[in-house]
């Protein structure tokens, strides 16, 4: 009886830890377009190309070069309905491609 309850406990305690892992999303291939120059609600920021689909993002300064490729990890920005229809996103990790 011991070594079945000991069992639970120790199969509760594995599931536990592995059910309140944070699940990361999949890196993408990014190229860093141009920068709109635009600034009206939905416009301005860099445009993100991934997948052949266009966004648009704020860039942090190191990436914010032209054509350049990169991995980011990111989630749509709904922050106000100017920026869901101007298809912005966040981007919350960023590494260059080589």
């Amino acid at each position: 009886m011991k070594t079945h309850v000991a069992f639970l406990v120790l199969f509760l305690a594995v599931a536990g830890l592995v059910g309140c892992s944070e699940v990361k999303t999949k890196e993408k291939a990014a190229i860093i377009g141009r920068a709109d120059p635009l600034m009206c609600g939905w416009c301005g920021g860099w445009f993100v190309y991934v997948d052949s689909i266009q966004y648009r993002a704020n860039i942090p300064a190191a990436y914010n070069t032209e054509n350049k490729p990169v991995w980011i990890r990111f989630k749509k920005d709904e922050s106000s309905g100017s920026k869901v229809q101007g298809n912005w996103i966040i981007i919350t990790s960023i590494r260059e491609r080589k």
